[in-house]
């Protein structure tokens, strides 16, 4: 595990208040193709994941700076992601393009969790926004950062316990996805008016998190979770 000065040194290193999107037309990562379809609007992604849900007030704040990024720049993004949606992701688990080829392991990570939640307990763990930025060119995210060393061990306290369920090959990064991409990227021109957008936003976005509804839930696609296990009562 990371400690927590490596943890920020890392994160500070690209989460960053100046956004850059390049020099040129700007391209979309291809793995974007199995969440956004061709029309633009999100297909069929299954997978389940451990999140924490966000309160209304806080989910109401994240669509108002999501509706000036679509007001702003809409040829940059895809369908808009439903408010009630956002969310902050603690750990990924499994995702496939067909329900058959993810279902068996689901069921086998639920059985797991399911044994996991006697040993989870309500710890506070206060997070801090630190800038919206580009998530390897397939999303705009807001990044967060611990406040304090001790929220930092609790939450990788947390983060432990499901990478014994599914063990991840790549560091946590705390972040809220806002919007994805458009499918087919975006001209220059659009790319310098995102990037005027998302760095305004960035001066006036101050946000502060307590997490604490921590919830085992399942995927259709970006814009339908269901809650399967609340994982702390």
């Amino acid at each position: 595990m990371e400690t927590f000065k490596e943890f920020s040194d890392r994160i500070n290193s690209f989460e960053k208040k100046q956004i850059s999107l390049g020099e040129g037309d700007f391209k979309v990562n291809p793995s974007l193709s199995q969440k956004v379809g061709k029309d633009n609007k999100f297909k069929n992604f299954y997978g389940d994941t451990v999140v924490f849900d966000l309160d209304d007030g806080v989910k109401k704040r994240l669509d108002g700076i999501v509706d000036i990024l679509y007001k702003s720049a809409p040829q940059c993004f895809c369908e808009r992601l439903a408010w009630d949606t956002f969310h902050l992701t603690l750990h990924d688990l499994s995702n496939a393009t067909s329900l058959q080829a993810v279902e068996g392991e689901m069921n086998r990570n639920e059985l797991k969790i399911k044994q996991l939640a006697e040993k989870i307990s309500g710890v506070q763990i206060i997070l801090k926004s630190k800038c919206i930025f580009n998530m390897v060119n397939t999303s705009l995210v807001l990044g967060l950062c611990p406040a304090e060393e001790r929220d930092y061990l609790n939450l990788m306290k947390l983060y432990s316990l499901f990478d014994g369920v599914k063990k991840l090959n790549y560091l946590f990064t705390p972040h809220i996805t806002l919007a994805y991409y458009n499918i087919d990227g975006f001209d220059l021109h659009s790319a310098k008016v995102l990037e005027e957008t998302v760095n305004r936003l960035n001066k006036e976005i101050e946000t502060e998190l307590t997490v604490k509804n921590l919830y085992y839930q399942r995927f259709e696609s970006m814009n339908c979770y269901t809650d399967i296990i609340k994982l702390i009562k």
